[in-house]
């Protein structure tokens, strides 16, 4: 079983990465057409806030995307782990890790995504601490 749940977290970063990695998210998402291609990064673009909103036309969607897909990979790391502090670290690791391999893909990292991506593990992590306290309440 443990096996089975590493390969999930295997499908899930790899799926995260090639969203992550793809040359044009909007053809990704259009039309399905995949492709990488590497190029010199520019790392002051890392830190830029002022095109929060501009870069995608698909703002709402990429950004709930980033939530969701590191929520997503944060409660598969767990599940596979049994350690929330381990997931949490590992999740953490991955954002900064894609954001960062962005920029040499052509892409826009941002730490503003690292910033949304984490949210998305903070919540997972509250909502499974929550959840453990309820249970264990129910259970005396």
């Amino acid at each position: 079983m443990k096996t089975f749940k590493f390969l999930i977290v295997v499908a899930w970063t790899l799926f995260l990465g090639i969203h992550t990695f793809t040359d044009n998210l909007e053809a990704l998402l259009d039309s399905r057409i995949i492709e990488f291609r590497l190029t010199p990064p520019d790392f002051s673009h890392f830190f830029s806030f002022s095109d929060i909103t501009l870069i995608h036309p698909n703002f709402i969607l990429i950004k709930t995307g980033h939530f969701l897909g590191f929520a997503i990979l944060d409660l598969l790391l767990f599940a596979w782990l049994g350690k929330h502090g381990r997931a949490v670290v590992l999740s953490f690791g991955f954002a900064v890790f894609t954001e960062v391999m962005q920029l040499y893909f052509g892409r826009d990292g941002r730490l503003y995504d690292v910033i949304i991506d984490t949210m998305g593990i903070i919540s997972v992590f509250v909502l499974l601490k929550q959840f453990k306290a309820r249970s264990h309440e129910s259970s005396m």
